[in-house]
């Protein structure tokens, strides 16, 4: 059976070894600090309406119950609100299954493996947290992994291990109870795990890859496109290499064998989802709200300088200088990388760019303000970078190029390292969406004497993770009050700042007399009134202390 040898570093340039100790040495220590940075803090950064909604499904509530519940004219505390990020003995797994099910769009592993990971004797929020920072912790052997198989020994794969594990973007959904960082670890692994196995076809190497893809189709449905992603792939590798024919055949039967058997083993997920389309549709429908052109190029400008400097919660226009070094990075890969590597990193880009960024100019959408859809395409060019950094390294020691090299790397390693601080600093950041500011709204329902949140109800759900997001950080003497629509609202007098969420045109209606709610913390769904004389206007005055 021919095996041929992994590649190997480019002729007349250095390898790992010629490197010497001192070059392992560093990289792993920057590689172990900034990795083990992604197990700590865990609690500080503000709880956002989407990793709400992943605990309320772990643990199984309805939609509608809770719904019920928080939008029932009733004054509620914070801690009521709260429960629905906390277990309920009642509720068993079948429960959470429905639940999951009622969102189809999200596929199921990483909220199971979080359901057994909020069994833990620590709050939920941090487990789930902390499964993903296991996950992003494993991502970073696994890029060694795939630039490794890729791209051979050499300075390629540390650099790439260096950058994943100094990235701001990275450490931002590696400390996220959502399913991203877990995504990028199939995605990696069954990508090294297909060049493993197209190099040496071994039964045990397509095992791995199958079950990788088994995998990654459980955690995100958009893993789906790495199918012809490597199935393209592949087909390059073995023209690049001159397989004959037959050999051909053979390893694309064998690949077709393993994604026929993934696929098969995740088709029960997919008739879930064929019977919820409705839901799908419905909850992905904000997808399609329009944006401009200048604002989806912002978008990626701001994505792709996030993978490598990010100082600030907000966009910083000097960021986008960094755009004029990357291209000329891309262009340097795409002119001189190995035809094999080049085609698995370049066809990554192009399949989630276009999956994303397509549709937008298309047929109009939004998805390009958010960056987790495009995680892969932003990972596919910290490798490429990855490459051309170390492929500098790997020039003769003493040659202009290697000095280049070495202070590139030192450069964004330094904007990587500012970046993790302040983001370990701080309670909020951009990829909290529109719950971003809700620290400030917070506090400053925090600082009213008698401070009442009001909300309207809303099919979408976003009012409901607003609240709930919000309720981690307020005080207990903060009263909630969810407005059920069923008619004319009839406000608890007795409060003397009133905070509102996305409110209906009857809830400003029956505000109407205590004066005009004006936006707070330059958010688009929240409102502050400070009420003239304590709220008494509606009727007589209430203890506000009162609660469910």
């Amino acid at each position: 059976m021919e095996r041929p040898s992994a590649p190997t570093a480019v002729a007349g340039r250095t390898s790992a070894a010629d490197l010497g100790v001192s070059f392992h040495l560093i990289a792993g220590a920057i590689v172990l600090v900034a990795a083990s940075v992604r197990l700590f803090g865990l609690d500080h950064l503000l709880v956002w309406h989407d990793e709400v909604f992943t605990l309320i499904r772990v643990f199984g509530y309805a939609q509608a119950e809770t719904l019920s519940h928080i939008f029932s004219e009733t004054l509620l505390t914070p801690a009521d609100l709260l429960r629905y990020q906390m277990p309920d003995p009642s509720l068993t797994w079948a429960d959470a299954m429905a639940a999951f099910a009622s969102h189809p769009e999200h596929a199921p592993l990483y909220y199971i493996l979080t359901r057994l990971a909020t069994g833990l004797p620590v709050e939920p929020i941090v487990a789930a947290r902390g499964l993903s920072a296991l996950f992003g912790v494993l991502l970073i052997p696994a890029i060694y992994w795939l630039m490794r198989e890729l791209f051979g020994r050499g300075p390629v794969p540390w650099v790439a291990a260096i950058l994943v594990a100094c990235s701001p973007l990275q450490l931002l959904y590696a400390q996220e109870a959502r399913q991203y960082a877990l995504w990028m670890l199939m995605l990696v692994v069954s990508s090294a795990a297909l060049v493993r196995a197209l190099r040496h076809d071994r039964r045990g190497d397509w095992w791995i890859y199958g079950i990788s893809v088994v995998l990654g189709c459980y955690t995100h449905l958009l893993f789906l496109l790495m199918i012809p992603v490597h199935g393209l792939f592949g087909l390059a590798d073995q023209i690049q290499a001159r397989r004959p024919i037959s050999r051909v055949k053979v390893l694309a039967i064998r690949w077709s064998v393993s994604v026929l058997a993934a696929v098969s083993l995740f088709s029960p997920w997919l008739w879930v989802l064929a019977r919820g389309q409705e839901r799908v549709d419905q909850f992905t429908a904000w997808m399609t709200r329009p944006i401009g052109l200048t604002d989806i190029l912002a978008a990626w400008s701001d994505h792709l300088a996030a993978a490598f400097v990010d100082l600030s919660p907000g966009a910083e226009p000097w960021w986008g200088l960094l755009l004029m070094p990357l291209i000329w990075a891309l262009w340097r890969f795409l002119r001189l990388a190995p035809r094999s590597g080049m085609w698995m990193l370049l066809l990554t880009l192009v399949v989630y760019v276009g999956v994303v960024l397509g549709p937008d100019l298309l047929l109009g959408g939004s998805r390009s303000l958010h960056v987790r859809y495009a995680l892969p395409a932003i990972l596919a060019v910290q490798l490429m970078v990855a490459w051309v950094i170390g492929q500098l390294i790997a020039e003769p020691s003493g040659s202009r190029s290697r000095r280049v090299g070495v202070i590139a790397l030192a450069v964004l390693v330094v904007l990587g390292a500012l970046s993790e601080s302040r983001i370990m600093l701080a309670s909020t950041w951009s990829n909290k969406n529109f719950s971003a500011s809700n620290l400030e709204v917070a506090e400053a329902a925090n600082a009213g004497g008698r401070t009442l949140v009001l909300a309207s109800a809303s099919r979408s759900g976003i009012a409901t993770g607003e609240l709930i997001s919000l309720a981690y950080r307020l005080q207990p003497q903060v009263r909630i009050w969810g407005d059920s629509s069923d008619a004319p609202p009839v406000i608890p007098p007795g409060f003397d700042r009133m905070i509102l969420l996305s409110p209906s045109e009857a809830l400003l209606s029956a505000l109407g007399p205590l004066g005009t709610p004006i936006p707070l913390a330059g958010t688009w769904q929240w409102f502050i009134l400070d009420v003239p004389g304590g709220g008494s206007k509606p009727g007589g005055a209430i203890d506000s202390s009162q609660g469910t």
